[in-house]
């Protein structure tokens, strides 16, 4: 009598851990893809900016020299982004992108016409 309650309570301790090990693989597995998302979009988003600030100061200070202090910028330019990348990389780089673009932009023309005056 006291064998089959061991072996009762046994397959029941069991059953329990391999529970118990699924929902723990599948929820690392999860949690791992949940985690990379924000990472991607944080990387896109900082390699956007930086490569957005190149090209917006370029841009700011030749429009600058040529226009002198009228404002010439109608519409920042759509980033090249490439197609292995993710989507939430390539919305962070977008994102990043545009707001490096306006910020050299802006810097870029201050900077020239300080040096006009």
């Amino acid at each position: 009598m006291g064998k089959q309650i061991y072996e009762r309570i046994k397959k029941t301790l069991s059953i329990l851990l391999l529970v118990s090990f699924i929902m723990f693989v599948t929820d690392a597995s999860a949690s791992a893809r949940q985690t990379n998302v924000p990472r991607n979009y944080q990387t896109g988003y900082h390699e956007g900016a930086q490569d957005g600030y190149k090209v917006g100061y370029n841009n700011g200070y030749e429009d600058c020299l040529k226009y002198g202090k009228e404002g010439v910028l109608k519409k920042v330019p759509a980033p090249a982004i490439k197609d292995n990348r993710s989507k939430s990389y390539k919305r962070g780089y977008k994102v990043g992108f545009k707001k490096g673009y306006l910020d050299g932009y802006n810097k870029g023309r201050f900077k020239c016409l300080k040096k006009k005056r």
